[in-house]
């Protein structure tokens, strides 16, 4: 028995549109975190995005303690632009990961980089500030 035509067209038309999706696959989930600086006023606010699973795990183990003990703050490079979810800043993560430590030059506030953001992009090409904590995170 022979199908139609138009069943054979449509067949290859739903095997080249689920290849184009990836085969059914998705991306993997990511979250918008929002970081918060210690001694800081609210306006220094600034968000980050990850699909790290590690990264997620341990933003929402700091979410689980009293602010004054996130102790773990943002380490990464930066590139120009609000990435679509770092606020009015000028610049934002393209990867992060959270930290204890690390070396004084990347320390500094979101105003700090965007007043001088050729040099942070330029030069120093990543951001840490030391007084950053995980504030929320987005729904």
């Amino acid at each position: 028995m022979q199908r139609p035509p138009h069943a054979a067209k449509s067949l290859l038309i739903g095997l080249a549109l689920l290849a184009s999706c990836g085969g059914g696959g998705s991306d993997p989930p990511s979250a918008v975190f929002v970081f918060r600086l210690h001694g800081f006023p609210e306006s220094q606010e600034f968000r980050a995005r990850t699909s790290s699973a590690e990264v997620i795990a341990l933003a929402r183990q700091q979410l689980r303690l009293p602010v004054a003990q996130r102790g773990l703050f943002p380490n990464g490079p930066i590139a120009a632009g609000a990435g679509g979810y770092n606020l009015a800043w000028g610049w934002h993560y393209t990867d992060f990961a959270l930290t204890e430590v690390a070396i004084e030059l990347c320390d500094g506030s979101p105003a700090l980089v965007d007043q001088d953001l050729g040099y942070w992009l330029n030069t120093v090409r990543r951001f840490c500030p030391w007084a950053a904590y995980v504030h929320a995170e987005l729904p």
